[in-house]
């Protein structure tokens, strides 16, 4: 049949109490993987914001080179639309080499709607809307007033804003290199805590044995 004993409640005159031992390592194997769950969402979210800051990035230290050329072309006494069309078919010619960029992809779409039969004034707009970006839709906008209202003149407000453009850049080159370090900080933190609770984990695992 079965065995069984029981346990001594003195020894040598010392009381003894029993109790059972009580299993904490799930405890911790829960803490890891709730914490890594965790830094996994933290770090897609930081992929995701850090994607669409490289657009605007982008798309920033573009705009400068855009507005020289069409200004340089509107000079020549080209319409907006000529001008717009020749920086797009010269892109696609140099693309292969050059890679994709940002501006000429969303000038490309443009010029697909306007192809398409919708209003040029209109697609302007759009345009500056697309890519987001503050500057992008002043541009926007500004083409297509100048388009309603005639283009008379339109060629010395954008020299204007080309100038500016490029003092703008130099600003931003200077703020995203500030910023460099500090992007940087925040995945190193994270993984610092994962690899730190990876260590202690079965430490304290090894205590409970």
């Amino acid at each position: 049949g079965d065995e069984s004993f029981n346990l001594p409640t003195e020894v040598n005159g010392q009381t003894l109490s029993w109790s059972m031992r009580r299993e904490h390592r799930w405890y911790y194997v829960l803490v890891l993987g709730i914490v890594t769950s965790i830094y996994l969402v933290y770090h897609e979210h930081e992929k995701i914001k850090q994607a669409k800051q490289r657009r605007v990035d982008e798309l920033l230290r573009e705009y400068p080179g855009m507005m020289s050329k069409l200004t340089m072309l509107l000079s020549t006494g080209t319409t907006v639309r000529s001008a717009w069309e020749k920086i797009v078919q010269n892109y696609e010619r140099q693309k292969e080499s050059i890679g994709t960029q940002v501006v000429y992809e969303e000038m490309l779409t443009t010029l697909h709607e306007m192809q398409g039969g919708v209003p040029e004034a209109e697609c302007y707009e759009r345009f500056g809307k697309r890519c987001g970006v503050t500057t992008y839709v002043k541009f926007g906008t500004l083409l297509s007033q100048n388009l309603r209202k005639g283009s008379k003149g339109v060629s010395d407000i954008l020299r204007m804003e080309a100038i500016q453009s490029f003092e703008n850049r130099k600003s931003t080159a200077k703020r995203l290199g500030e910023e460099a370090g500090t992007k940087l900080l925040m995945p190193m933190l994270g993984m610092l805590a994962v690899v730190f609770i990876m260590v202690m984990v079965p430490a304290f695992l090894s205590m409970q044995l």
